[in-house]
């Protein structure tokens, strides 16, 4: 909402700056600047618009971002990996979001945001032990949310 009573302000300044200076004699010069002025600010005026209803909508609904994020660095070549996915596909819905990323070094890491905000790297995997880290990255999330209330 801040942003739309800026914009209205620039445009209330400019239009008076260009009314004043426009004033003795019409050029044509004056006439394009402000219809190239008015075009811009209609243009400004609907992504303001288009930003507040999404970010309106975005607040209605619970998105992905609303859950945990656990990302997870891992290659198609590597063992620990493709433990680390089967793990996770046999878990099912977890209620942390994954996200996959590749990388060139020789073990997996995951990593998360803390309940302190700092990132939490963990490298390597061991069989079965997905259920204690998914649970590690909501109690995280949860100690967040409730600290920034």
């Amino acid at each position: 909402m801040r942003l739309g009573a800026f914009a209205l302000f620039a445009v209330v300044v400019c239009f008076a700056a260009l009314q004043h200076t426009s004033a003795d004699e019409q050029t044509p010069a004056a006439v394009a600047d402000l219809a190239t002025l008015s075009k811009r600010v209609a243009d400004l005026e609907q992504r303001v618009r288009k930003l507040e209803t999404s970010t309106d909508a975005a607040t209605a609904s619970p998105a992905a971002e609303d859950l945990p994020v656990l990302e997870i660095h891992s290659e198609t070549w590597c063992g620990p990996c493709q433990t680390l996915k089967a793990d996770l596909q046999a878990v099912g819905e977890s209620g942390v979001t994954v996200r996959w990323v590749r990388f060139s070094d020789r073990v997996p890491a995951m990593r998360w945001t803390g309940p302190d905000g700092k990132q939490v790297v963990q490298t390597g995997y061991t069989r079965g032990t997905i259920a204690g880290l998914l649970e590690r990255v909501r109690a995280a999330h949860i100690a967040r949310a409730a600290a920034n209330r």
